[in-house]
C-alpha cells in the first residue's frame, strides 16, 4: 500500500512539474544528500536511478526539481530542461540576467570562466553570491552530448583604428590550447564610429582570422562628414577542429579610403561544440 501511495504522490508531482516547465527526462534516486536546484550526476551504484551531487569534472545529467520522502526513503525528481531555482556558489562573481553558469562545488553553481562548460544561463541576478536564483536549462541544447565550451574577449571602450590593408591592427584575439571540442562558431559583434566629428568619415574593415586564414571580412562605410555616425559590426563564421587542437582567433581592423577617422568597440566570442 506504501508503495502505491507513493507512486500516486510521484505522478501527481510529475504531472505539476510538467505543467510548469517542459521536463525532458527524469530519474529517481533514494539519495537523501541533494537539495532542490543541485545539478546531479549519474550515481556511482549498480542502481541505474541512482544519482549524486555533480562536480567540475562531472557530467550533468540535471537538476533536482522535487524531493519526495516517506519518512526513511527519499526520493528526487530530476529534470533537465525548463526553468529552476538553482544554489550559486560563494565563489562565483555577482550573477546578471543573461550570464552563462557553470558547476562549481557541491552541485551549485558559478558564472562561467573563458573554457568552462555552459550549462545553465541565469534569468534572475544575484548580486552578491551566495544565493540563488532562477536559470534556463536545457541541457540538450547548450551542453550536447559531452558540453558547450564558451571563451569571451571584449573591447569595452571606444579604440582608434589605426591600421591599413598593408599592415593590420589586431583588435583582440582568443588563443585556446586543446580545445576539447570538435565544431567552433566564432562571433564579433560590436559597433564603429567616426569619433563624433565633422573633420573627416571612416572606411572601416572588421575581418575575422583563423592563424592567419580570413573567415570573412566586413566593411562599413561611415563617409558622411558633416554627421555622427555609428554603425553595428557583426560578423559571424565556423569552423571544424579536432579536440587536441589549438586554434587561434583574432579580430582585425583596418581603414581605407583615405578616410581615417574611425574606431571600434567590441566582443569576440567563441563557443565550441562536440558533435
Amino acid at each position: 500500500m506504501r508503495r502505491l501511495i507513493l507512486a500516486v504522490v510521484m505522478v501527481v508531482l510529475i504531472a505539476g512539474l510538467v505543467m510548469a516547465q517542459d521536463v525532458i527526462k527524469y530519474e529517481l534516486s533514494s539519495s537523501s544528500a541533494l537539495n532542490i536546484g543541485d545539478a546531479v550526476k549519474l550515481g556511482a551504484t549498480d542502481n541505474s536511478c541512482d544519482v549524486a551531487g555533480a562536480g567540475e569534472a562531472n557530467a550533468v545529467i540535471g537538476f533536482v526539481g522535487m524531493t519526495e520522502t516517506d519518512g526513511t526513503n527519499y526520493w528526487n525528481l530530476i529534470v533537465n530542461s525548463g526553468r529552476i531555482t538553482a544554489a550559486i556558489h560563494s565563489a562565483s562573481p555577482a550573477v546578471a540576467i543573461g550570464d552563462s553558469l557553470t558547476i562549481a562545488a557541491g552541485g551549485s553553481l558559478q558564472v562561467a570562466g573563458a573554457g568552462d562548460r555552459v550549462i545553465a544561463v541565469a534569468t534572475q541576478a544575484v548580486g552578491t553570491p551566495p544565493g540563488a536564483c532562477e536559470v534556463m536549462i536545457q541541457l540538450g541544447a547548450i551542453s550536447g552530448a559531452g558540453g558547450a565550451r564558451i571563451w569571451q574577449s571584449a573591447v569595452g571602450s571606444m579604440t582608434d583604428i589605426t591600421g591599413t590593408a598593408a599592415a593590420k591592427q589586431t583588435l583582440t584575439s582568443i588563443a585556446i590550447t586543446d580545445c576539447d571540442v570538435e565544431y567552433m562558431k566564432v562571433q564579433f559583434t560590436g559597433t564603429a564610429d567616426d569619433k563624433a566629428t565633422s573633420a573627416g568619415g571612416a572606411v572601416v574593415n572588421v575581418e575575422l582570422d583563423d592563424g592567419g586564414v580570413s573567415m570573412g571580412t566586413q566593411t562599413l562605410y561611415l563617409v558622411d562628414r558633416h554627421f555622427h555616425q555609428s554603425q553595428a559590426v557583426a560578423l559571424t563564421a565556423t569552423d571544424d577542429v579536432a579536440p587536441a587542437d589549438d586554434p587561434t582567433y583574432t579580430v582585425y581592423v583596418w581603414e581605407s579610403n583615405g578616410m581615417t577617422n574611425g574606431r571600434i568597440k567590441g566582443v569576440l566570442t567563441v563557443v565550441g561544440t562536440p558533435r
